[in-house]
């Protein structure tokens, strides 16, 4: 979640850091100004306390001054949310999203493209208090707006398809996230082509899917897109070198805070064995929910698998393990054959 809402940030911090003044500013307006690049300086440094509160003076200084309607305001609110956000405070971040959207609505109507980035981090915050509905009425929404401002091959278009994929994948709709990774892939990979950051986001997300639901297929998909758009660039293989089996595959626990959250969910854990069959390093892989998360990466680390042997001659390998944590409890899995 935390790796989620910091890309969200990061874009508005850097698309509309500065909104548009003038030299005949009163001193306070001028004062909201200088707060709001320390607002931005504190954000880049993670320091959210600190920019929380710069970020709500500059926001009650534009806000007594300026119509409510003002771009300022705007951009005031939007800093006070992300911060929220990145607190993890989601109520008020919430509540701040919300009155945000109701003066963009206002102030552009209903449709228009400036909302989207409204739309974008309150389908998060719906997502998170169990409205799925509403949260991909939201992401659909900034879809629309998008595509009629920007065509249906622009970046941040496929932005939204990844977004999507996202959320599906999250919900186990899994033909649905599929359609979703797979545009965001065939846009990124005209602009700004497979070697971007973009495009193995997006990549990574799809071969997440074909872990959780153990849909071999979506690998060799994967790897048609990617020759579509570089066919002489070799693409990473699809199926990593696992051939040691467990010997023993430690059982995650199941922890209280997602006990009781009712959290479940698969968490897809990639691994460094090495040539004893120690397991080197754990990490999650496809960004599991909290709490399993940790779990899961705590319980491969105690894990350990015979030998693996090339010509006979034990070597380090690296696979992943797919534990799957359901409400009473754990139960794992590793599938060598999957990648």
């Amino acid at each position: 979640m935390k790796r989620i809402l910091i890309v969200l940030l990061t874009s508005l911090f850097v698309s509309n850091a500065f909104a548009p003044q003038s030299s005949q500013e009163s001193p306070e307006l001028k004062e909201a100004i200088e707060l709001t690049k320390s607002v931005v300086k504190l954000f880049n440094e993670e320091k959210f306390d600190e920019a929380l509160v710069a970020a709500k003076r500059a926001l009650e200084i534009r806000e007594r001054l300026l119509p409510r309607t003002d771009p300022r305001v705007v951009q005031s609110l939007g800093h006070v949310g992300d911060l929220y956000l990145s607190k993890r405070d989601f109520d008020n971040a919430k509540k701040t999203f919300e009155r945000l959207l109701v003066i963009q609505e206002e102030r552009f109507g209903p449709t228009d493209v400036n909302l989207a980035f409204v739309f974008d981090r309150l389908a998060v915050l719906y997502n998170r208090d169990g409205k799925p509905a509403k949260a991909e009425e939201l992401y659909q929404r900034a879809l629309a707006a998008r595509e009629k401002a920007f065509g249906s091959e622009n970046v941040q278009v496929a932005d939204t398809h990844y977004a999507l994929g996202q959320f599906y994948r999250t919900r186990r709709e899994y033909d649905r996230a599929l359609a979703s990774y797979k545009r965001s892939l065939l846009i990124y990979g005209r602009a700004p082509g497979v070697t971007s950051a973009q495009f193995g986001r997006a990549s990574t997300g799809l071969s997440c899917l074909g872990y959780e639901s153990q849909n071999t297929a979506i690998f060799k998909e994967l790897e048609e897109i990617h020759k579509q758009f570089a066919p002489g660039l070799p693409s990473t293989p699809p199926a990593e070198i696992l051939n040691g089996k467990a010997v023993t595959l430690a059982k995650p626990d199941y922890p209280k805070e997602a006990r009781d959250l009712r959290l479940s969910g698969t968490v897809i854990v990639h691994v460094e064995i090495d040539e004893q069959g120690k397991v080197l390093s754990a990490k999650d892989r496809c960004q599991g929910l909290p709490y399993l998360s940790e779990s899961a990466v705590r319980a491969a680390l105690k894990s350990h698998f015979s030998p693996t042997k090339l010509a006979g001659v034990p070597v380090k390998v690296t696979g992943v393990i797919r534990y799957n944590f359901v409400n009473q409890g754990t139960i794992w899995r590793m599938n060598p054959t999957l990648p």
